[in-house]
């Protein structure tokens, strides 16, 4: 990943005004909000960060709502700079009590001094005045998808997919701030303080009281746990892949499926990675080097799937079919949205149909690697019906899928599964290539 070069280390920015800096490179550059907040300073305290990590996700959880309710009242766009101080403040107004609004806007005005022009100033202290009473007209019945802040398009086409009941619980569930789980592939006898059992098997949810310095980080170094949502259980479960078996992880950077997926093989057999070039692969390479002895070989091929050929593998010496291929297909991320909120921001609805065209490439291309009476999963962090069903009904009546049966599938609506939202096919092929 490319490094960001950030002007928030100076010792003269408040934590606010490291946090509004943030927002404004978000609003300024095409880069993901993850991606943003792994490059933060490391001079930053762990304080400094946590602040600053809830003010941003915070501004970008609730910026369409503020948005829209502050449109009315701007007759000329403002700076981004401007832009990224409402968000901030409106979300603190939003997520505060209402005794401490006066204090809030007071604060982010007299602030923005430091930042802004004069007349820009006086615009944020009129805006941010009529905010509250603003942001107080909108209620879940009569503009649901600025009530919970999400683009329209995508509330309608969830609205299509889904009807209204699930639509507004699934927007209600994504504007929550997700949980923490620790998965162990091996649990201690004593947890350490600060986690909580949870009903998936292996996940630890990280509580409130949980020292990340003294509980959390420690695990992680050590290698003994990763941070994982129950919901990346699901494909590697239905992948079932068995001891001894030669498994294809097929989009695997960074690698944790490939993790689990070696795990489920009792660290047993061969597993090769496949991804295209890039700062993830490391990742993978660290992640499968963890588990490196002499009973699992792994392999990793840095290649685009849609470009690899036969002879590609045997000139790796490696094998062109196997017992078990997974295919975590890249997606719209609408499963993960709670965990993700940037990608209310990215995702456009031009976005979705070359997204569903590469996912069918993608799982056609997979299919050739499946073995006689192999198994083959493809999966999404999606719960678009379009990009899975409808790519599954696509593939088997494809001539690629002629020879494959949907056995079982997953579907994981996260506002009633608890964790975030994915879906996961299992096909199995026929005795003949």
């Amino acid at each position: 990943m490319r490094r960001i070069k950030f002007n928030l280390s100076t010792s003269n920015l408040t934590t606010w005004e490291k946090s509004i800096q943030m927002v404004l490179i978000y609003l300024t550059k095409k880069i993901k909000a993850n991606q943003l907040l792994e490059s933060l300073p490391e001079e930053f305290t762990y304080r400094e960060r946590a602040t600053c990590q809830a003010l941003f996700l915070g501004a970008l959880r609730n910026g369409h709502r503020i948005k829209e309710v502050l449109q009315p009242f701007i007759q000329r766009q403002p700076r981004q700079l401007i832009e990224a101080i409402l968000l901030v403040a409106g979300y603190e107004i939003l997520s505060g009590p209402s005794e401490k609004i006066p204090q809030i806007i007071h604060y982010a005005v007299e602030s923005s001094k430091r930042m802004a022009r004069k007349p820009e100033t006086q615009l944020l202290n009129a805006l941010l005045r009529k905010l509250p009473d603003a942001l107080n007209t909108v209620h879940r019945d009569n503009r649901p998808d600025i009530f919970f802040s999400h683009p329209r398009w995508l509330f309608k086409r969830w609205n299509k997919h889904f009807g209204l009941p699930a639509t507004l619980e699934l927007m209600q569930w994504n504007q929550k701030i997700p949980d923490t789980y620790l998965r162990f592939y091996d649990t201690p006898e004593n947890l350490p303080e600060g986690l909580e059992s949870s009903r998936w098997e292996g996940f630890y949810k990280v509580s409130a009281n949980a020292s990340w310095h003294e509980d959390i980080k420690p695990l992680l170094n050590k290698g003994d746990v990763y941070i994982k949502d129950p919901a990346t259980r699901l494909a590697p479960e239905l992948l079932a892949p068995k001891k001894g078996e030669k498994v294809l992880d097929l989009c695997s950077a960074p690698g944790g499926k490939t993790y689990d997926l070696a795990h489920r093989m009792q660290l047993d057999g061969q597993i090769v990675a496949l991804d295209l070039p890039g700062k993830r692969i490391d990742r993978l390479r660290a992640n499968l080097e963890a588990l490196a002895q002499p009973s699992l070989k792994y392999s990793i091929v840095e290649a685009d799937l849609l470009e690899i050929r036969k002879e590609d593998f045997l000139g790796k010496q490696l094998p062109c079919h196997y017992d078990a291929v997974m295919l975590d297909a890249p997606c719209s991320n609408t499963g993960v949205i709670q965990r993700r909120t940037d990608v209310k921001w990215r995702l456009t609805p031009k976005d979705m149909k070359p997204c569903i065209h590469l996912q069918k490439q993608l799982l056609s291309a997979a299919a050739y690697y499946v073995k006689p009476g192999g198994r083959l999963v493809y999966s999404t962090c999606s719960i678009d019906p379009e990009e899975n069903q409808a790519v599954v009904d696509s593939f088997l009546e494809a001539k690629e899928g002629k020879r494959f049966s949907l056995k079982k599938s997953v579907l994981s609506m996260p506002w009633k599964t608890g964790h975030d939202g994915a879906c996961a096919f299992l096909m199995v092929s026929g005795t003949h290539l």
